[in-house]
């Protein structure tokens, strides 16, 4: 499953998109039973464990940002995974009016307890169901949310909340999966973007947008394995095609900061310019014309790319990589 030791199928096989779906409804499902009376003290363990598989799920060579691997898979990360399993498990609780109502509650005035912390999971999520329904009245900055949200979760007892608030159905855990992958990615919005002087990382931010994962994703399960992996490459980067990064790969000693296609020989290497600018890429302007609206964001074109809800931006994007890599000469094994 270690990509780095070679084991990783680029080629043959299922395609990313089958392999994430798979991985979702079989292995994650198994994994993450029972998962609030365990998972917590080995969220690392098991963090590491679906790095790999992640790595492999993508068919990539080599490894990428932990959050933008769980972007290209649209599966959340674990943490958000466990959060929102634990509000269900305790709200469920809660609901039963039985001896496991009582013991939540017991556990709510003990601080010092073991699964203390599962009641404020509970907790966050009641304050963000609270939160969410008076937005459109109260709209408050990010400073005063997080501010409210604390005052909710030290001030909140569960007893006295009325058993409607208690429930919940799919689409609010949905709906509450993606706020917190959303407001996750933006606080760390550097971890999946490439430097840029001329780009805002605010603006880059207003088009994260998680849901969209799902509702539209990048690849469906038609392509092959081998067209899968390249497409994800180029959103990545790390691949040894791109120059940028083969020379930071191989740190062979060389001074340039600024290596050159070797296609068109011209121009600073990287995906945007294979995609976007290289000259040698054959007959693709009408492709690159129809994608304006994400090459118009430079080397962080893969944000608006990943978030829109436009099949067709997507499904153009897919078409032109695969032109592209038609008319490269070098492929990505040939520094391998």
């Amino acid at each position: 499953i270690n990509a780095e030791y070679g084991g990783t199928c680029r080629e043959e096989g299922t395609n990313s998109s089958a392999l994430a779906l798979l991985f979702k409804t079989v292995i994650l499902n198994k994994l993450l039973y029972a998962a609030p009376l365990w998972l917590k003290a080995r969220l690392s363990d098991f963090n590491d464990f679906i790095s790999k598989a992640k790595l492999k799920i993508l068919g990539s060579q080599f490894h990428i940002s932990k959050m933008l691997s769980d972007v290209l898979v649209a599966i959340p990360p674990l943490d958000i995974i466990l959060e929102v399993i634990t509000s269900k498990f305790v709200l469920k609780g809660l609901s039963s009016e039985d001896t496991m109502t009582a013991k939540l509650l017991q556990i709510e005035s003990e601080e010092k307890h073991t699964f203390y912390s599962h009641i404020t999971s509970v907790k966050r999520y009641l304050q963000w169901k609270t939160k969410d329904q008076k937005s459109a009245e109260e709209p408050t900055t990010t400073s005063r949310n997080e501010s409210n949200r604390r005052s909710f979760v030290r001030t909140c007892d569960l007893i006295y909340m009325d058993p409607t608030d208690l429930m919940y159905s799919k689409a609010d855990m949905d709906a509450y999966t993606y706020d917190l992958w959303d407001t996750q990615i933006k606080f760390s919005i550097d971890t999946i973007t490439r430097s840029d002087i001329q780009q805002n990382l605010e603006d880059l931010k207003k088009l994260i947008d998680t849901e969209a994962l799902m509702i539209c994703p990048l690849l469906n399960r038609s392509p092959s394995r081998k067209i899968s992996s390249t497409t994800l490459d180029f959103i990545h980067g790390h691949n040894l095609r791109f120059q940028d990064f083969a020379f930071r790969y191989l740190d062979n000693g060389w001074t340039s900061t600024d290596p050159t296609c070797l296609e068109c020989g011209i121009m600073p290497d990287s995906p945007y310019h294979k995609l976007f600018q290289c000259t040698s890429a054959g007959t693709v302007s009408s492709l690159r014309e129809q994608l304006l609206s994400v090459s118009a964001y430079s080397v962080n074109f893969h944000i608006p790319l990943l978030f829109s809800r436009d099949r067709n931006v997507k499904r153009k994007f897919c078409n032109l990589v695969r032109e592209v890599v038609d008319n490269c000469t070098f492929g990505d094994d040939l520094l391998s």
